[in-house]
């Protein structure tokens, strides 16, 4: 809600994108800048052993990408507290279902593999 009343603001004034392309210029740009700082991160270690520095880079990154899909959202003129709101709905709907279906066979996710459960994801997704 802040990222779009500060969007909101700016534009107001002016400051503003001319158009929908420079958001998702805007929206590459930052996407890269955040790969580049985790280009030297092991996959095991993405979630763990990141020193406070490299943590404080990649959540300003982070950041960024969220003001600049909130900016995406307001130059659309879509709500976007709403709109993932909603698909926090949808994201919960579809893996309790694909929860249901592992259970169907007598397992749980944890049971499962990342194959499987991206399987079922998908036809939980068709199944809407």
């Amino acid at each position: 809600m802040e990222a779009h009343k500060l969007s909101s603001k700016a534009a107001g004034v002016g400051f503003d994108w001319p158009n929908i392309a420079g958001l998702f210029d805007k929206l590459r740009e930052e996407t890269e800048e955040l790969q580049e700082e985790i280009k030297d991160i092991p996959a095991s270690d993405a979630r763990k052993n990141i020193s406070a520095e490299l943590r404080e880079k990649i959540e300003g990154e982070v950041g960024d990408l969220f003001f600049v899909l909130v900016n995406l959202a307001r130059f659309l003129s879509v709500d976007s507290e709403s709109a993932l709101k909603k698909t926090n709905r949808k994201f919960r709907r579809r893996f309790q279902w694909m929860e249901q279906q592992l259970r169907a066979s007598g397992r749980t996710p944890e049971q499962s593999n990342m194959e499987e459960m991206e399987s079922l994801w998908q036809s939980s997704k068709r199944s809407e």
